[in-house]
């Protein structure tokens, strides 16, 4: 059971640009290119709560930190209010799905198969889950608050212009956040910064964003960097992207091979 506990923020914690884009209030299109860089961005967490009721994102991430290394390749499916599907893999660790279903999560856990809890269950934290925290996750389709993180921008926000992506425009902003800010703005949700050692971590990343000049939702988000970290240094870099904004979307059901957590966790006492 200890490594469920410890995989499980670290999946968790690879997520974070995923549900990056899904966060915050407010919403709606506009004029890209006479509004405040800024305000775009603002906007764009807003419109993303608003007017999303269905997405789909893809995750390439990679942590390279001193004897940390870390990459990760996972896909998303949300559809409102409170449903979702994830695959991921992790290198060094293996694959993983997180399925949820209103109330009801589902973890496929390597070696483990597919684990199975209620967020009204009692004693979830005593195997490291906060049922107030992951209700929020995933009934907001946010383990981030990214309206946060674009107030956080230091320097300003540069507007690059319109560019041409898969036969689409999108504008294109760029900005500078430091890492900390990222970790903090997740880090209640997955409890996975202890895990990863990154509670001290601080250091610029390059954030640049693309987001559909009517719509102003996002379809591009990276973050990269290197800065110092220890005694060392950490290379951060991801990039998402997010499609089939409010078209239908596959969310499985439920697996009929799921062994509950409480019997599980009464098998090992």
């Amino acid at each position: 059971m200890r490594i469920f506990t410890r995989v499980l923020p670290l999946a968790l914690a690879a997520t974070l640009f995923v549900l990056a884009s899904a966060c915050s209030s407010g919403g709606g299109g506009g004029d890209t290119v006479s509004a405040d860089p800024l305000e775009i961005l603002s906007a764009s967490a807003e419109s993303f709560q608003e007017d999303v009721q269905s997405v789909e994102s893809d995750l390439q991430l990679s942590i390279n930190a001193g004897g940390l290394d870390i990459s990760t390749s996972s896909q998303m499916t949300y559809q409102a209010p409170d449903q979702m599907h994830m695959t991921m893999a992790i290198t060094g660790v293996g694959e993983f799905e997180i399925l949820a279903l209103g109330s009801e999560i589902y973890l496929n856990v390597p070696s483990m198969g597919w684990i199975s809890f209620s967020l009204d269950d009692v004693g979830l934290e005593e195997v490291g889950l906060d049922a107030v925290a992951l209700q929020k996750t995933f009934s907001d389709h946010s383990v981030l608050d990214y309206a946060a993180l674009i107030q956080g921008i230091g320097g300003g926000v540069e507007d690059l212009g319109d560019e041409t992506i898969d036969g689409a425009t999108y504008r294109h902003y760029r900005g500078s956040v430091d890492f900390a800010a990222l970790v903090a703005a997740f880090s209640d949700a997955s409890g996975a910064s202890g895990d990863l050692g990154l509670d001290d971590a601080s250091g610029a990343l390059t954030f640049d964003v693309w987001v559909d000049p009517d719509s102003y939702l996002p379809y591009k988000l990276t973050a990269s960097g290197e800065f110092p970290f220890g005694i060392d240094s950490m290379v951060f870099d991801a990039t998402m992207l997010f499609t089939s904004y409010n078209e239908p979307v596959d969310i499985p059901g439920a697996p009929a091979d799921a062994i509950p957590l409480a019997g599980l966790l009464a098998g090992l006492n």
